[in-house]
């Protein structure tokens, strides 16, 4: 049997988001204090990844607009989940951190989907887990190739 190769990247590239709704699908975004989207979560993921993340970057991460991502950080700032503070060196830059609720959130989401995610794999054997984690492994190092020939400066 001859593979196809851009047939095979079609099935990766499409089986991607379902396993990722399919992790979500059923479970409330909640520690149990509070109820948050999707983008919510995603939201204080990226915040909480970056030292200093700019409205830009998490518009940019997130893909959508500035406005949207603007709609968005302002929720989270009401909510006292995330902060807002200008460049030092040009107030025009906002730049967002989480706030200690926000950090808490995060740690929150991050756990619960640690535990779906080791409950679907549990369900593998040693050797699948192999597999995957390889497959895994190359196609982040595809990936980060792919964005470090992107950059101006890489």
């Amino acid at each position: 049997m001859v593979l196809n190769k851009q047939a095979t990247m079609n099935e990766i590239v499409d089986a991607l988001p379902g396993i990722m709704q399919r992790l979500r699908q059923g479970h409330r975004l909640t520690d149990g204090k509070m109820a948050l989207t999707i983008d919510q979560v995603r939201t204080l993921h990226i915040i909480g990844s970056e030292t200093d993340c700019h409205m830009g970057e998490l518009a940019r991460q997130l893909g959508i607009s500035l406005s949207a991502a603007t709609g968005l950080v302002d929720r989270l700032v009401q909510r006292g989940l995330v902060k807002r503070a200008t460049g030092e060196s040009d107030r025009r830059v906002v730049c967002l951190r989480l706030a200690a609720t926000g950090r808490r959130a995060r740690q929150v989401f991050r756990k619960k989907m640690r535990r779906r995610m080791q409950a679907a794999l549990r369900r593998l054997s040693a050797q699948e887990l192999k597999q995957i984690a390889s497959s895994i492994n190359l196609l982040r190092s595809a990936i980060e190739a792919t964005q470090a020939r992107r950059r101006p400066n890489a």
